[in-house]
């Protein structure tokens, strides 16, 4: 393991907030775009995507020098509920780097496929992919997405781990078990939390918006460098708490977060280590020694209402 720090994290840089899974009127939602966007703006959001159904957002017409929109949209195969019992909801994000000669125009609809195997899905991964989207599986609880076909499938660069509407509508909202089997399996997938957010009302305490979100530390507030940053895992997602650093030096990963009660290393194949203060009073850093054997390492900082900022994870084969 070498002897410069290995940083995921910069506690001394900008992060940028974003959620990057909500719909309008566009397709199944209660509030046209402009309302929805502006509330995301209102909350402090640095940037979002509209994800409407089978439906592309690409536009820079709300854009202004605090607040980007992210140009996507979900694509779904709900056909396969009959058949299987599992739905396939893939989020595509614009990725510029793809060099894609067929991307999609602003509200340029994308037909859904009929289900026939989990080929179709491959597939239809494979199309967005051509046409210039990074991919992310969507809420694999609530689709009741079999591990193993999660991890049949390519192509996808994360997993939602955490859905807001799906959690708060039918507590099925955590997609953690799907991301470490992936994981423990040898797949290098990162997690997302996102809102899903379709309606109700916006300013109750509690609400299907403004509960899960990313955190992207990206060279400046433009799709591309948060898309870069997406890629390179260089974000973290919460439904609360925030990471300011993580970090691995001098054979430690350390991490800097706001005052949480827990923070939990994860890892595979062998146990983790869960830091605390007896007293349950704060606690705001940790530390975790890397052995070099384990396969993976996540951390997750749990707040006193339960809420978790999840790390991504880190690969120890990757640091010597």
């Amino acid at each position: 393991m070498g002897t410069d720090p290995i940083i995921y994290l910069d506690g001394s840089k900008r992060k940028y907030k974003g959620n990057i899974h909500t719909h309008s009127t566009r397709s199944d939602g209660q509030y046209a775009p402009e309302v929805v966007i502006n509330a995301y703006k209102n909350k402090g959001y640095d940037f979002m995507c509209l994800s409407d159904h089978e439906i592309y957002f690409k536009s820079n017409a709300h854009d202004d020098d605090h607040f980007i929109m992210l140009d996507g949209y979900e694509m779904a195969c709900e056909m396969s509920w009959q058949k299987t019992g599992q739905q396939y909801h893939v989020h595509g994000l614009l990725d510029e780097s793809l060099n894609s000669d067929s991307e999609f125009e602003h509200d340029e609809e994308h037909e859904k496929p009929d289900y026939e195997d989990l080929g179709t899905i491959q597939s239809m991964i494979d199309d967005m992919r051509n046409r210039g989207n990074l991919i992310i599986m969507n809420h694999p609880e609530w689709s009741r997405n079999k591990l193993d076909d999660l991890l049949k499938l390519q192509g996808y660069f994360a997993i939602e781990i955490y859905n807001h509407q799906s959690e708060l509508d039918e507590a099925v909202g955590y997609g953690v078990k799907h991301w470490d089997y992936l994981l423990k399996n040898g797949r290098k997938v990162f997690g997302i939390a996102a809102d899903d957010a379709h309606g109700g009302d916006m300013n109750t305490a509690i609400s299907e918006f403004f509960g899960g979100w990313v955190c992207v530390e990206a060279e400046k507030l433009q799709q591309q460098s948060i898309i870069s940053a997406l890629k390179s895992g260089h974000y973290y997602s919460s439904n609360g708490p925030e990471i300011f650093d993580l970090r691995v030096e001098d054979g430690f990963l350390h991490i800097e977060c706001s005052p949480v009660k827990f923070i939990r290393f994860i890892t595979h194949p062998f146990n983790g280590r869960t830091l605390y203060h007896k007293d349950a009073s704060l606690i705001t850093k940790g530390s975790y020694r890397v052995e070099g054997l384990e396969q993976y390492i996540r951390v997750e900082c749990v707040d006193f209402e339960g809420n978790v900022a999840w790390s991504n994870p880190i690969f120890p084969s990757e640091l010597y």
